[in-house]
């Protein structure tokens, strides 16, 4: 033992200590039982994982990655761009040159391969290399997050547990499926995989083996990916008779007041009807007798389509008109500014 000689401690000093120590330990009982509790919760879904039925070896390899939620994880999942920027600051972000000119490149090596794809889908080429450029950036685009970590965190997390829950399982299935290996299950901090950036359950119900090598491979093989894209769209009512809307001017720069004053005049596209914060929907030629013209000040195509308008950041007096294959494309991303930025990429790779 060590004998203090000669030290003094005041009753002062004595309180200042047990004042620091207290303040010192507060700071730890939340994160202790945040991660007691993580650890119970994690013990039951390797639980329920087990008596599903999938194999001792994919549990061990799944279950001594998963350490706790991953706090950039959910960080990300606060902070999602959609949300957070404006229209104009997402769009010129994600809609730039480098794609448009790779967009077009890509177009022209791939043409023969896209072209068959999209006549078997029904789905117009360029909105395949659209969502793959927007996506991945064209497969360039490192994805690096264990998708099993990922999905842990999400599911853990209160915001949309149970749709993560599903994920995580549907992972599981795919690792047990032998293809593709442990080491290739990477995703983004969504939980996206490949360069089509399918989530678990859509990799399950919309990935395709386009060239027949029985693998459905959205990480390495471009008519896997291409294909995959297709089917997805084709699955929820693509129609390649139309395009997905365009940018407009609004008659007014107070685009509340406008559109306060208008009702709905038709039932909106089957799409459409998840995503009903959409809004007012007429027929093109309405909004076209109510003053909406292309951006360069010309009418409206003469054509009778149900559209609806979505009135772009307040005060600039712009907007874009939206057909039914945009709620296709937010079947991806169900995002206004997502979609946007697809069918405005698409029109710049389809306009060269």
């Amino acid at each position: 033992m060590i004998r203090m000689v000669g030290l003094r401690i005041t009753t002062k000093e004595r309180l200042m200590g047990f004042i620091f120590l207290s303040i010192l330990v507060s700071q730890f009982p939340s994160y202790s039982q945040e991660e007691g509790s993580f650890k119970i919760w994690l013990n039951a879904l390797k639980e329920e994982a087990e008596n599903r039925g999938y194999s001792r070896e994919s549990i061990n390899l799944v279950f001594s990655e998963i350490k706790g939620p991953v706090e950039r994880i959910l960080a990300n999942d606060r902070n999602q761009a959609e949300v957070v920027q404006t229209y104009a600051d997402y769009l010129d972000s994600r809609v730039n040159n480098w794609k448009r000119t790779n967009g077009i490149e890509l177009m022209k090596k791939h043409r023969d391969l896209l072209q068959e794809i999209g006549r078997e889908y029904g789905v117009q080429p360029r909105f395949i290399v659209s969502i793959w450029g927007m996506e991945t950036g064209f497969g360039t685009v490192p994805i690096k997050e264990s998708v099993f970590s990922t999905l842990a965190t999400l599911a853990y997390d209160k915001r949309r547990a149970d749709f993560y829950r599903a994920q995580f399982f549907a992972a599981l299935t795919i690792l047990d499926s032998g293809f593709p290996p442990y080491e290739r299950m990477k995703s983004s901090w969504a939980g996206a995989m490949g360069q089509s950036q399918f989530l678990p359950e859509s990799y399950l119900r919309y990935a395709v083996d386009y060239n027949g090598d029985g693998k459905r491979d959205i990480w390495d093989t471009e008519a896997d990916v291409f294909a995959s894209i297709a089917n997805y769209l084709s699955s929820f009512g693509w129609n390649d008779d139309e395009t997905w809307g365009r940018r407009v001017l609004l008659p007014t720069k107070d685009e509340k007041a406008f559109l306060s004053e208008l009702q709905t005049d038709l039932i909106p596209d089957r799409r459409c009807e998840k995503f009903p914060s959409i809004g007012i929907w007429k027929d093109l030629q309405e909004w076209q007798a109510l003053g909406v013209r292309r951006m360069d000040g010309t009418d409206l195509p003469n054509r009778p389509i149900p559209a609806a308008l979505l009135p772009a950041d307040p005060g600039d007096g712009e907007g874009f008109i939206i057909y039914g294959n945009f709620c296709t494309i937010m079947r991806f991303n169900p995002a206004f500014k997502y979609a946007l930025s697809i069918g405005l990429l698409s029109d710049l790779i389809e306009s060269d």
